[in-house]
């Protein structure tokens, strides 16, 4: 209720503004949308209702302490109960370094099955068809609450709607604080977008600035009121794939490249020198003497040659294994393998199981 002393003898007294075409329209807009939507709520009878509720309600604000300068960190309450169900509070030097490892790991939709999908729904209640200015306005929902953070320092999108029928395009910009965090965002920045139907087609990417750009251009899924899994998954990959990518990772660390070949069955590491093998085992050994059993001291000798794909485990409990076919040809490497087992145990060959 408005006090006393903000009324007058009149029930009503004007009071002319002026304001930019598009700032008229879009609060036009904004209250015809919600009268349809609330048709019972008396802040949107009238574009004057609601200028009334707006004004009155921001000097209350201000009378209690708030500025204008606050007005930049509310947040949309939808947004805010929608990523609520998602996020949770962590200590950033923890997961900048947890996650540092995981830097070419591709954006798993299974794992993030729940998520995607309700970003979908979200962005789908949010966006009328064909309306680039919904979407401008579900961005700065977002920005509200992830531009400015611990993590980031801003964040900014451009629209060029298409003309003559052609596909819109955008750009986002990002500037994050942590290196690593910021590289992740970029990566979940490239999928949501994949998920929304719009294509990412080029990385503008500064390590040392913590800064990105994304390229964007629509797709017919944008705007489209159907899943269409197949298709926005495609589109999700593609689009991850322009922040990680083999020309990025092999200008990184050695370690990256080592991680995605480990997943390859079909390469075993090879020693340079029988001394570098030696250096490793005592290494492993003095880890299994002193966090292990000595009952388990062979089999996490096993699973160790297993992962450098040296040998196939047949069975761990019985210690029985294959040597790798590659392995049998270089006889230099065999040699290293039985010559260190024997050592533990008395090896024993059956066809081409040990």
């Amino acid at each position: 209720m408005t006090s006393k002393k903000y009324l007058s003898n009149k029930r009503t007294a004007q009071q002319t503004i002026s304001t930019s075409p598009a700032i008229k329209d879009w609060v036009k807009r904004y209250v015809h949308v919600n009268h349809k939507e609330k048709p019972n709520d008396e802040r949107y009878r009238s574009i004057s209702n609601f200028y009334n509720y707006v004004m009155e309600n921001m000097l209350q604000l201000f009378e209690e302490g708030k500025t204008i300068d606050d007005l930049k960190r509310l947040e949309n309450k939808k947004v805010k109960e929608f990523f609520e169900r998602f996020t949770f509070k962590a200590t950033i030097p923890l997961y900048e370094m947890a996650i540092e490892p995981n830097k070419y790991t591709h954006f798993s939709f299974e794992f993030n099955t729940r998520f995607l999908l309700m970003y979908l729904d979200f962005f789908w209640n949010e966006v009328r068809s064909h309306n680039f200015k919904d979407i401008e306005l579900f961005f700065e929902k977002i920005r509200s609450r992830y531009a400015t953070s611990n993590v980031s320092k801003d964040m900014r999108l451009e629209i060029f709607p298409g003309k003559d029928k052609q596909p819109g395009k955008g750009s986002l910009e990002f500037i994050g604080k942590f290196k690593n965090l910021h590289f992740e965002n970029c990566k979940f920045f490239a999928a949501v977008f994949g998920i929304l139907g719009v294509k990412v087609t080029d990385f503008i990417y500064s390590q040392e600035d913590y800064y990105c750009r994304l390229e964007l251009l629509e797709t017919e899924l944008l705007f489209k009121k159907e899943l269409a899994k197949k298709e926005r998954l495609k589109l999700l990959k593609e689009n991850v794939n322009f922040i990680i990518n083999f020309n990025r990772l092999l200008d990184d660390k050695d370690k990256y490249l080592w991680m995605k070949l480990a997943e390859d069955n079909e390469l075993y590491i090879s020693f340079k020198s029988k001394n570098a093998f030696n250096n490793w085992i005592k290494t492993i050994e003095e880890d299994l003497r002193k966090f292990g059993t000595q009952e388990d001291f062979l089999n996490k000798i096993l699973q160790f040659f297993n992962k450098i794909h040296w040998i196939r485990i047949d069975n761990l409990k019985e210690l029985s294994f294959r040597i790798e076919q590659a392995i049998e040809k270089n006889t230099e490497q065999k040699q290293l393998l039985i010559d260190y087992l024997s050592q533990y145990t008395e090896i024993n060959q059956k066809d081409t199981l040990y």
